[in-house]
């Protein structure tokens, strides 16, 4: 792996895999995103957001914030094209999201300021840095940029269904606890704690605990969701929200938690709110043996195989996350997207992303979400 301000990066570029806004909403009213066709004939509901899907894990700081506008243009100028940010002409304003999980971006529009209009044709273009220097455009985690621009048209509907809501917000939820309350009926009536019955982010983190607890703290960590938890919220507050993950950076300093180093990965925080792109506990879940996605076709399951060993050669010291001796494999998507027992079904982020994009809040599962 390279750092371009020393030398060029020899890990394969970046390619945009797939584009998605939504098209219809299904039954519950949720949005159904498709794949927009390179024809330019997918018509978009006015209200969509976009997501974009990568083959490569990104530089966070590439897509997000400040960068926005300097990585994707969405315009209805379509006779200009868009081959750096200067190029895009009165682009409708947009924020992103990033959910490394997925590789994906996601574009919402920006509430109060001009919007898709239903009824005209409109031009995405995502790109790549302008030169070597630059820090506009797409890069993957070890500085690759984009291999191309890459521009995609698409039509408005005229008319939206009339359930249609902007889709402005980031996804919304109690992701820290979820109540499977057919297993809290079952098994759990003189039980306040009732660890196994609770799914979301404190599920996920369950899963960590048999190195990371009270009693065998690795590497100074305490993941402990059980008792006393529930009552005691400082043990993940004091040892991982916010720090530094010690397998990132050693040496004077090593402690403070940095948002935007010099070296992707540097200093990383464990779980940095807000932002799960800078959070090193999702990437040492994700490079590890149990992380499973048993969507993926086999090629694309070996493709994200070697993207994954790439990405624990450039910046996981030591060992991966080891598999559960006991416990499941990491999931990071519900089985079915109806699944009532993850329900409000997360809008395109999986659990642990949604928890830590939402403010990575714990609190009391064994209390009603507030």
């Amino acid at each position: 792996m390279g750092e371009a301000s020393y030398q060029p990066s020899d890990g394969p570029p970046v390619q945009l895999i797939e584009a998605r806004a939504t098209t219809s909403l299904d039954d519950n009213y949720q949005p159904v995103r498709t794949a927009l066709d390179p024809s330019g004939a997918t018509p978009v509901l006015s209200t969509a957001s976009i997501v974009l899907k990568f083959d490569r894990f990104l530089l966070p700081s590439s897509v997000g914030g400040a960068a926005l506008a300097d990585f994707v243009c969405l315009s209805g100028d379509l006779a200009t094209q868009v081959r750096t940010p200067a190029d895009c002409v009165e682009p409708i304003p947009l924020a992103a999201t990033y959910n490394p999980v997925q590789r994906e971006v996601i574009l919402r529009q920006v509430d109060g300021m001009p919007g898709l209009v239903p009824g005209s044709r409109y031009a995405l273009t995502v790109l790549r840095p302008v030169d070597e220097g630059a820090s506009s455009g797409v890069r993957a985690f070890d500085g690759a940029p984009l291999r191309d621009n890459v521009r995609i048209e698409f039509v408005v509907a005229q008319t939206n269904p009339p359930q249609a809501t902007p889709e402005l917000r980031m996804p919304g939820g109690d992701f820290y606890c979820q109540r499977d309350l057919e297993c809290v009926t079952a098994n759990c009536a003189d039980d306040p704690v009732c660890a196994i019955c609770v799914k979301g982010a404190a599920y996920v983190l369950l899963t960590c605990m048999g190195c990371h607890n009270d009693t065998n703290a690795s590497a100074g960590l305490n993941l402990n969701v059980g008792a006393p938890m529930f009552n005691n919220l400082t043990p993940l507050l004091e040892t991982a929200i916010g720090h530094a993950a010690h397998q990132t950076q050693v040496g004077e300093h090593a402690h403070v938690a940095e948002q935007t180093p010099e070296r992707f990965g540097r200093a990383m925080p464990l779980i940095d709110p807000y932002n799960p792109g800078n959070s090193y506990l999702l990437y040492k879940i994700i490079v590890g043996e149990s992380a499973i996605d048993h969507s993926l076709t086999g090629e694309a399951a070996e493709q994200l195989r070697e993207e994954t060993e790439r990405l624990r050669a450039a910046f996981v010291m030591g060992m991966p996350m080891p598999p559960p001796e006991n416990g499941p494999t990491f999931r990071f998507f519900p089985e079915t997207p109806d699944d009532p027992l993850l329900t409000p079904y997360v809008d395109g982020m999986d659990i642990l992303s949604a928890w830590i994009l939402s403010g990575a809040v714990p609190r009391d599962c064994s209390t009603p979400a507030p």
